[in-house]
């Protein structure tokens, strides 16, 4: 009997790819970037099971954020800093039918990741010819980034476009656990998305 119950819920299987752009407002600050996805869906793909991360790259936000340093840094009292980092860990959808073309879902991920900051330009040149990743660790007593287990939960809207073509927009809320850095004690927020799922098994 168990054995029927879970051919059943396996079943014809869905492989779900999701590529997504996402629109941050974490930490005190909005900035942007892009999202992925890999999901297989069960239970008549009432329920996803999978994988999925998202990135804030540093070179492609324009935001700095000012750090006055114990002691000036090539003659600087203050140092502008970039910030970059991102989230990947086991995602959780369930997700039911609202018509004959759209789909909403509740996903949750528990992820690992991190968020940081670091010197960008001419400030990554060093006065002393070390690396600057030893500089930001000095200039911000060890706490240039932090690292941890982060949540990531929202709905999701999709519109099926066809079988295989699936636009969708989403709204999560973002939350690095016990997050300690020199520039931000909390790493949180909300964030809205617009992607594309693609592909089946």
């Amino acid at each position: 009997m168990l054995a029927f119950i879970v051919s059943a819920a396996l079943a014809s299987p869905t492989l779900i790819i999701d590529t997504e752009w996402r629109g941050m407002a974490l930490a005190d600050h909005l900035s942007h970037g892009p999202g992925v996805g890999l999901s297989v869906g069960v239970l008549s793909d009432h329920l996803r099971l999978g994988i999925s991360g998202f990135a804030r790259p540093g070179p492609i936000n324009g935001a700095t954020f000012t750090l006055t340093p114990e002691e000036p840094y090539k003659g600087q009292e203050q140092v502008q800093l970039r910030s970059d980092g991102g989230l990947m860990g086991p995602t959780l959808s369930v997700g039911l039918p609202v018509g004959a073309r759209f789909r909403a879902d509740m996903t949750a991920m528990v992820g690992y990741g991190g968020f940081g900051f670091y010197l960008t330009g001419e400030d990554r040149v060093t006065p002393d010819g070390r690396l600057p990743s030893a500089w930001e660790d000095q200039l911000m007593d060890g706490h240039d980034s932090s690292l941890g287990l982060g949540l990531d939960v929202g709905p999701r809207f999709t519109w099926r476009a066809t079988e295989y073509l699936q636009p969708y927009v989403a709204a999560r809320y973002t939350q690095m656990l016990g997050y300690d850095a020199a520039m931000r004690d909390r790493y949180a927020g909300v964030s809205m998305a617009i992607g594309l799922s693609t592909g089946r098994l």
